[in-house]
């Protein structure tokens, strides 16, 4: 059933509405549905960092395709001055 678009904060005798508030130091644990979720979800954060030993340096990495792409542009100009 889909709630209400506005819900009502309670009121205490005086008439004055609670507020919510931050929980504080002394206040206990309340389980709920999304502090078991973010418990599930705790797994996947604390994972180590993989370090990337397997992979060539950066410079290696962007030199390669800067040269293959300047050399396919070559080719492409020496195609375009060989058809004219």
């Amino acid at each position: 059933m889909p709630l209400r678009k506005y819900r009502y904060q309670p009121e205490n005798e005086n008439g004055a509405q609670i507020l919510p508030r931050l929980a504080g130091d002394h206040d206990r644990y309340t389980a709920s549905p999304v502090h078991a979720m973010h418990e599930e979800l705790c797994v996947f954060a604390e994972s180590p960092p993989q370090r990337d030993s397997g992979f060539y340096p950066g410079w290696i990495r962007l030199t390669i395709p800067l040269l293959a792409s300047g050399l396919l542009w070559g080719m492409i100009f020496a195609a375009l001055s060989y058809v004219r």
